[in-house]
């Protein structure tokens, strides 16, 4: 009869993931430690051809490059194939470009617990050429080129917890970031241009840690908070702008006596849905914040739905904040929400997609 009942559940777990094409870790294992899913490098290695040529960075002195940076610049501009770097085992103190002309990179670790990318460097510090302050240059990886992939690696910036030290920062279209890390105090992820897509990573941070004018989805994704502060900090300056953040299926956990909302609007029409995500205790009753500022409540779009654990609370959220019924949150689902127009899955949200219904069907 035991057996029978388990093999029950199980089925009604499939059933209820399988609509929303989740890989279903989230929700029904909260309390496990975050780690990495090797099932993901079958996704990253969909956006590969019989073109795609890699160069391997050892720290160790033993690949092409013994430093990343070194590894990018070998890279020509305006390249139309895929160019994997091989990052292997090792801590890499260094701070790493991808510039604007350099597409369709992809930064590959083994084990996001072996590689790492550090740096330690902080919003305020003046620049060694008197050109002012490093402001969000501060990063430890900064990419400015569209269709990267991050993967198996932990990027971190060392600085903190104040001021705003960044471990990476985003401006990238078609950005797929699988089982990475990223470390640090104020503002750890600026995810600040195109459509970004973090699947199975685990972002740290204190105040705004997760901020910046993007369209991303985190999906399956846990996110921890280790100060009384804001978690997200989106910015929109318009209506109806294509962007905003959805956490997808996500466990949001709080170091001890933390107390923090959910997010905060950096810009007026800020936009932030956690979906079918797990809370932890540390999360304020009243979940959001509107920076000081209560028109923000009338322009920003802060909802959830169905979140579920000890810091779920939808009686005592702020009023002007949402939550979704079954028919308003389809909008959110990343199917919907990642769409390249109004009616357009493109070739790159394409894979992905497919990707997600194979996987839970091997789960």
């Amino acid at each position: 009869m035991e057996r029978f009942m388990t093999v029950k559940i199980l089925k009604i777990t499939l059933v209820y993931c399988l609509p929303a094409g989740l890989i279903c870790s989230a929700a029904q294992d909260a309390g496990a430690p975050w780690r990495q899913d090797v099932k993901l490098s079958g996704l990253a290695k969909l956006f590969e051809t019989g073109e795609t040529r890699s160069i391997t960075v050892d720290v160790a002195g033993n690949g092409d490059f013994n430093s990343i940076q070194q590894a990018i610049d070998s890279i020509g501009n305006g390249n139309h194939q895929r160019m994997v770097v091989l990052i292997k085992p090792g801590f890499y103190n260094q701070r790493v470009l991808i510039p604007k002309g350099k597409p369709f990179i992809t930064l590959r670790g083994d084990d996001p617990f072996k590689t790492t990318i550090s740096f330690n460097l902080h919003h305020d510090r003046k620049k060694p050429d008197g050109s002012g302050i490093y402001r969000s240059d501060c990063a430890t990886l900064i990419v400015e080129s569209n269709d990267l992939i991050l993967e198996n690696l932990t990027i971190e910036n060392t600085y903190g917890p104040h001021p705003q030290a960044l471990a990476a920062k985003l401006v990238s279209e078609r950005a797929l970031v699988l089982n990475c890390r990223f470390l640090g105090g104020q503002d750890t992820l600026m995810a600040n241009a195109g459509r970004q897509y973090y699947l199975n990573c685990y972002i740290e941070g204190g105040t705004d840690f997760i901020y910046g004018y993007s369209q991303a989805v985190f999906d399956n994704c846990t996110i921890h908070s280790k100060e009384s502060s804001h978690i997200t900090a989106h910015a929109a300056t318009e209506p109806n702008l294509p962007t905003g953040f959805v956490f997808y299926n996500c466990r949001v956990t709080t170091a001890d006596g933390v107390k923090t909302d959910l997010g905060r609007p950096w810009r007026p029409y800020a936009r932030v849905v956690y979906y079918d995500c797990w809370l932890d205790k540390g999360i304020k009753p009243a979940g959001w914040d509107n920076w000081r500022d209560p028109n923000r409540e009338k322009t920003a779009f802060f909802a959830e739905y169905r979140s579920s654990g000890p810091g779920a609370n939808p009686g005592g959220r702020v009023k002007w904040s949402n939550q979704l019924t079954e028919a308003e949150a389809q909008k959110y689902l990343p199917e919907k929400f990642m769409k390249a127009g109004a009616n357009t899955i493109d070739p790159w949200l394409e894979k992905i997609l497919d990707f997600r219904k194979t996987a839970i069907l091997k789960n």
